[in-house]
């Protein structure tokens, strides 16, 4: 059923077209007008899933945005908070690290953003940030795997859900495989699938 949904979304055409991670961020939709159950948080990356397709059952916001880094989550971290989601998936990084921010850097800056959720009582749940590929990224890779070791250590320490789709999509030699994306960094309808079904059971 998940399956059948996901595919039916894509050609439909409910997809959003990836943008490049030099594209400039952009402002986010202005608050619905029901608290969303499930927030989606994070960069084009999240932006492009299909997440209400997979989720018909969830009051679902995708608050992905093309270009997005860990500044852009905390300068708009109010209006995200306006919101009163329930739950947030929050997956952000790959932009920062590409654009050399340190990881120390990054790290403390998705601190922030997990202390502001959870002061106003939002269930935060972490996503490790999606690998690159070798062959596009290079040693950003080797980056992306620091940042993950520091945000999980952060997540088992505050007792926070911690899932890392690295260990599906991604292989130490090569980082993100190519049959999971369609440029090296954005994902392709099979990685997509397989993040859905590692949610599926916290969509409550």
């Amino acid at each position: 059923m998940l399956a059948k949904s996901f595919y039916a979304c894509l050609f439909s055409a409910c997809v959003l077209g990836p943008g490049s991670v030099t594209a400039p961020a952009f402002a986010q939709l202005p608050p619905a007008s029901a608290p969303p159950a499930v927030m989606m948080l994070g960069d084009s990356i999240t932006e492009a899933g299909p997440w209400q397709a997979l989720f018909p059952k969830t009051q679902l916001s995708n608050r992905g945005v093309s270009g997005y880094t860990t500044n852009d989550l905390l300068r708009e971290i109010e209006a995200t908070v306006a919101l009163r989601p329930t739950k947030v998936f929050l997956m952000i990084g790959i932009n920062d690290l590409l654009r050399r921010a340190s990881v120390e850097q990054t790290f403390q800056q998705y601190a922030l953003i997990v202390d502001a959720l959870q002061k106003n009582k939002i269930t935060v749940v972490m996503q490790a940030t999606l690998e690159c590929s070798r062959p596009r990224c290079g040693s950003t890779v080797d980056a992306v795997r620091a940042l993950n070791l520091r945000l999980q250590k952060l997540a088992h320490d505050r007792n926070i859900r911690w899932i890392d789709l690295n260990r599906g999509l991604a292989t130490e030699e090569l980082g993100l495989l190519p049959e999971y994306t369609w440029d090296g960094l954005h994902l392709s309808k099979p990685a997509y699938l397989y993040w859905a079904e590692q949610l599926k059971g916290l969509m409550q």
